[in-house]
This record gives C-alpha cells, structure tokens and sequence, in this order.
C-alpha cells in the first residue's frame, strides 16, 4: 500500500503527454513573424494606433512578463483547456484550440469546441497548424509543457499565458484570460452570476450544508492509487464557500497538494458523508476510479451505501461556467437526499 504526498496536477486532460512534439521549421518562423507584424501593425505604427488615434495594441502581464497584444484579437488560438472555456464562456470563438480529449470537455462547450480546428494535444504540439491559422493571439496557462513552448510559440504570434503554481486559485485563469482578450467587463458579469449561485445554495442548503462533511478524490494516474484533493483546491475552494466541513482525508491534506493513496485504502473515506469526484462528460467516472467503487471496502462506507457519491465533469474548473457547474452537481446531490 502507498500514501505519498504529491503536487497538485496542472490539469488531468494532460497528465501524460505521448508524442513528441514537432519542431517548427526556419520557414514556418518567418511566414509566422510577418503575421505578427502585419497584425499589430508595428512596421508603419509604432504608437501602437490606427490612424484614428484609437489604440490597435496594449500591454498586459503575462507569466512571461509584459507582452504587447491588439487591443480586440481576432484570431485567437488557445493552447490550455481552461483558456478556451474561458474564451467561450465571454462569447468568442477562437480559431484553435487543445485537444486534451471530447470525454474531457464539459458538455456546455463541446460543440463549440468539436467544431474548431485542433492545435495541440498536451505537449505535442503543431506549430505549423497554428502558423496557417494566422492567429494574432495565442492564449493558454504557463504549465511546464507550454511554457518550454512559449518561445516557439511567440515566434508565430503575440503569446500570452496566465501564470501557474500550486497555490494558484482556479480564479486566476479565467481573470487572466479576460484581460489578454480585453474582456473584463464581461468576465465582471460571470463573477457576479457565480457568487450570486454560491450565495443563493448556500442559504438554501445552509443546514445540510453545514452537518455533512465531504471528501475530494479523483482517479489518479499512479497504477493502483487514487488521488485526495486538499480544501483549497478548485472544488475546495467551492465547497469552502457553500459552507461545507471537510471529512478527515481531504482535511489532512497539505494546500497545494493532493495525497497519492492505494485503493486498498479505501477506509481513509470513511467519515466522510459526501465524495465528489471527477466524470467524463457523460457522467461516467474518469480516470479508472470506478476501480476504487468496485471494492468491497468501499461499498461498506457511509457516503457509498447512502448514495452520495457526487460526480461532476467541472472538477477541474479553469472557468467560471465550470465552477457553476460544481455547484449545480452538489445541489443535486442535496436535493436527491431531500428527497
């Protein structure tokens, strides 16, 4: 049996890249750089504005530092799941986009996301097709992968990626989205929506929110274990503020980490009156933690034989529509108790 500590997953839609990634070739670099400097307009316009005086480029921060994008991107390629549901979620349609796998999206973006041209699937990345798409922004999130990446990347155009550590809140990615797409004002009304959701569960569920304690868990990619999420993970953070206490597993785990454990340890749930865990997008339970429900063990446990068990596709929120999403599958879950 093991039970080792280790750093919380930049996302599970890209665990474990299998291809090598291409290399972009002398002649893609210069046909990508003459798009750059056509787009934004720095050959003839240094100011950085059209000839009316209104800006055509600004600065915004970047995990890279300040990088020069246009004021309103056109042509976006997104690189990271969470930039694309944040591109979609503020009503833009970029031209390129990951492909971490269909089971993975959550089902509100999937046809927006079926229907655009696939750029990059983890660390295999293809240059040349995001080259032929003539992006004038490429957005994503400073992962390991993508950040090795990131000089290809600007070569081809203005590249602006949210930082990322393991004390990043989800929060973090769709802010940072919003200002490299110059769209602020309509991310404002998606963080009003959400918190008006958080407030408007909690106070319905207040009591059986506050009496019942949850485990966070998802199916892991070390054979045999599963992983325990820490509170102030992404569904952490969105339990903590519905009001929720956390069971012992998930209590125990240090912020910034999740816990690596084998399914013989199935006990460690055992105080828990709630487990959410992460499902494909058709509700199926992903990344093998079905073999963790399968034991005996673990149909023994309160939270198994009570039926609250609480999938959701969002357990990886990047978005703010994602986060809504956890808190959707949790109020069904207290509604089917009530009931």
């Amino acid at each position: 049996m093991t039970s080792t500590s280790v750093p919380s997953p930049a996302s599970a839609r890209f665990a474990t890249p299998t291809r090598r990634a291409r290399t972009l070739r002398p002649a893609v670099v210069t046909a990508a750089l003459a798009v750059v400097l056509t787009s934004c307009g720095s050959s003839s316009d240094p100011a950085g504005t059209s000839g009316s005086g209104h800006a055509t480029t600004r600065a915004v921060s970047t995990a890279h530092g300040k990088v020069t994008v246009p004021a309103h991107p056109r042509r976006i390629v997104s690189v990271h799941s969470w930039s694309t549901e944040t591109l979609f979620d503020l009503g833009l349609k970029p031209v390129g986009v990951e492909d971490g796998g269909a089971n993975y999206v959550p089902p509100r973006y999937l046809k927006g996301w079926k229907a655009t041209a696939k750029v990059t699937t983890g660390a295999d990345i293809d240059y040349e097709k995001i080259a032929s798409l003539k992006p004038d922004l490429i957005v994503g999130v400073d992962v390991p992968y993508l950040s090795k990446a990131y000089k290809k990347l600007s070569a081809i155009a203005p590249t602006a990626f949210s930082s990322f550590n393991d004390n990043s809140g989800w929060t973090e990615f769709p802010d940072a989205t919003a200002t490299f797409v110059n769209r602020t004002a309509q991310l404002a009304k998606l963080k009003k929506e959400y918190t008006e959701r958080i407030s408007a569960v909690r106070d319905t569920n207040r009591s059986a929110l506050t009496k019942s304690t949850w485990d966070v868990v998802q199916g892991g990619f070390d054979s045999g274990n599963y992983w325990i999420y820490s509170p102030d993970s992404a569904v952490g953070d969105i339990l903590g503020k519905l009001g929720v206490r956390f069971a012992s597993a998930t209590s125990s785990v240090a912020a910034g980490k999740t816990r690596s454990v084998s399914y013989e340890r199935a006990d460690l749930l055992r105080d828990a009156d709630y487990v959410i865990y992460y499902t494909n997008n058709d509700g199926s339970p992903a990344n093998d933690i079905q073999k963790l429900f399968a034991l005996k063990t673990f149909k023994s446990l309160p939270a198994a034989k009570d039926g609250h068990l609480v999938g959701t596709a969002d357990f990886l929120p990047g978005s703010y529509r994602d986060a809504m999403g956890v808190v959707d599958s949790i109020e069904a879950a207290l509604k089917q108790k009530q009931g």
